[in-house]
């Protein structure tokens, strides 16, 4: 099933995924591991091996909130370290819950290999319809969060927060503003 989405503009345009663009992704994927996986990767903004690397005790939760508990692959860290807590949204954690009884015995939330994960993230890019689905990969989700966040006010001290990067440059970096994004602020 292929939709028409040529209306999306290529990826070269903005080196992210949208949140319509990776809605219509996750809907692709006929394995539920792939679909909670794209959806980790847009909720999260998680690094493909910090979401490969998940398992069924990195989902905390604390009264109503929840949380991943990741362990960053950063200079410097070691065996030791403690994980980074990442707040989760709650729909989000009410679904991966939901995934992890259906379908996790134990062990990893995603037990696919990095090529493997990369390879059905595309095909689900091109069932979908995306004109570009070759430049779709793991990252652009990543870069997608931390788009979608800025453009919904999210501060961007409290974004590098999130995205873990230890220089806000970086996630400076992941928001490109497109002459639309400058029109609306312009207009404010």
């Amino acid at each position: 099933m292929t939709n028409n989405l040529m209306i999306i503009p290529p990826l070269e345009d903005h080196p992210h995924v949208t949140e319509d663009e990776a809605k219509l992704i996750w809907l692709q994927a006929k394995k539920p591991a792939i679909r909670m996986l794209i959806m980790t990767l847009w909720f999260t903004g998680l690094r493909i091996s910090e979401a490969l690397s998940l398992t069924k005790s990195s989902v905390r939760r604390s009264g109503s909130d929840y949380s991943l508990a990741v362990m960053t692959e950063k200079v410097g860290k070691t065996k030791e370290s403690k994980p980074d807590i990442i707040p989760i949204p709650r729909g989000f954690a009410l679904d991966l819950q939901d995934y992890m009884n259906e379908h996790i015995e134990g062990g990893k939330l995603f037990p696919l290999h990095r090529a493997t994960a990369w390879r059905q993230i595309q095909r689900c890019a091109k069932d979908a319809g995306m004109v570009n689905w070759r430049e779709v990969h793991p990252h652009s989700f990543r870069h997608g969060f931390v788009y979608d966040k800025a453009k919904k006010g999210v501060h961007p001290y409290t974004l590098s927060k999130l995205a873990r990067h230890r220089d806000l440059r970086t996630t400076l970096g992941y928001f490109q503003p497109n002459e639309a994004d400058l029109r609306e602020a312009i207009e404010k």
